[in-house]
């Protein structure tokens, strides 16, 4: 039953964003929403492969994309370059350890005295770009390095 509301949870958000629900994309969100982890699309494919999905690697990539650009997934760069991919699309920010690479979510309600609107307009006004959004990164060592 409850991966029957799974299945529906996640046709529902493909739908409300204009997306034509497929099995990759429904797998992907599943993924993601399962872990606390934040992938690459190469350990995206090999988490897959390892549940008994045969997902090729290009659809992996394609899929994320399409998430990404529908707003349903966060994509960012870890220290080293990686881009990874997160499922968790309420406002948040990351703790990047340098030493582990390992990622936690920090929810933007939890850091009241964080604005970026002034931010995004100091931007702006001085760059003329338009700044769509900002995020907060912070990098450190966490308590498993320390």
């Amino acid at each position: 039953m409850a991966k029957a509301k799974e299945r529906e949870s996640h046709r529902s958000r493909l739908r409300a964003a204009g997306l034509r629900h497929t099995l990759p994309r429904e797998r992907i969100l599943a993924y993601l929403d399962r872990k606390n982890t934040h992938p690459t699309p190469e350990e995206l494919h090999q988490g897959l492969r390892k549940k008994g999905h045969n997902i090729g690697l290009s659809t992996v990539y394609l899929n994320l994309q399409v998430l990404r650009n529908a707003g349903l997934l966060w994509e960012f760069k870890d220290q080293q370059g990686h881009t990874r991919y997160d499922g968790y699309t309420e406002r948040h920010h990351h703790l990047l350890c340098v030493q582990c690479g390992a990622v936690q979510d920090i929810l933007a309600r939890e850091l009241p005295e964080f604005n970026p609107e002034p931010i995004k307009t100091a931007i702006e006004n001085r760059t003329g770009w338009f700044v769509e959004e900002a995020r907060l990164e912070l990098r450190g060592v966490c308590p498993s390095c320390q």
